[in-house]
């Protein structure tokens, strides 16, 4: 398969501009049936690899700010994001997500915060299994018989009834644009929404990823100042050095 390498500045998003969201019937296919919707949506690779550099704005149990972060992530395999103080370029800590670890460390406090890779505290976006997916808009609804679709203006909502999650699709790009996941009393538990689409070569990229999470208190803002995608990734190591303290996150 031809390597694909994107390196998608903010200049590079601004002369290309953002896609818009008007329907064009003629590109609808099938009446807009469902398993023709994600055949759309399933057409879109997924990459390998994603290098990219983010302000990361988040509200959470465990730290509110702003700030740069650098990540690297293989697809199915660890996270890894280093973090620097906006206007600075210092860094301040790392953070790598494994498939049943977290590990942060505080290069100030020189010690290291442990949890299991479930811990509440943390946006669900960087779980490694699916963090590809979720960080460029590339999720993927599985074919399913109580999928139920409908137009919405010139959107369309695909609904999952036994999971209680709705998907809403821009069919101009056939990409998903917000994702809403209910309890069975509608309560919202989650929801990413995805926006600022820019094309870079056959690709589009969202510029902006907005995740909320009442339930675990969390919100958090990805705005992308560049991408790589399916570049190789050699290491993903925290470099600690000798002598770092090791401290358990608490139970929430």
């Amino acid at each position: 398969m031809r390597k694909i390498a994107l390196i998608c500045a903010l200049v590079v998003a601004g002369c290309a501009g953002t896609r818009t969201s008007v329907v064009d019937p003629v590109n609808v296919p099938n009446l807009f049936e469902a398993a023709t919707v994600l055949d759309s949506i399933w057409a879109h690779p997924v990459p390998s690899s994603i290098k990219a550099q983010v302000q990361l704005s988040m509200d959470s149990p465990i730290h509110s700010g702003t700030m740069m972060a650098d990540i690297s992530h293989r697809r199915g395999d660890s996270l890894l994001m280093a973090f620097t103080v906006r206007g600075l370029g210092i860094e301040v800590g790392r953070a790598l997500v494994t498939r049943d670890s977290i590990f942060f460390y505080d290069r100030l406090a020189q010690s290291l915060h442990t949890a299991d890779s479930n811990y509440p505290a943390i946006p669900a976006i960087f779980t490694v299994q699916d963090a590809i997916e979720n960080m460029l808009a590339l999720i993927r609804p599985t074919h399913q018989s109580h999928m139920q679709l409908e137009q919405v203006s010139d959107r369309l909502v695909l609904a999952d009834t036994l999971q209680n999650r709705a998907y809403t699709v821009d069919p101009s790009i056939w990409r998903i644009i917000h994702v809403e996941q209910r309890d069975s009393t509608d309560t919202l538990i989650e929801s990413l929404y995805f926006s600022d689409f820019f094309t870079v070569g056959e690709m589009q990229f969202p510029q902006r990823v907005v995740y909320r999470s009442p339930a675990s208190d969390i919100n958090a803002i990805l705005h992308y100042r560049s991408i790589q995608i399916n570049e190789p990734i050699v290491s993903m190591s925290l470099n600690l050095p000798s002598g770092v303290s090791r401290v358990s996150l608490p139970e929430r």
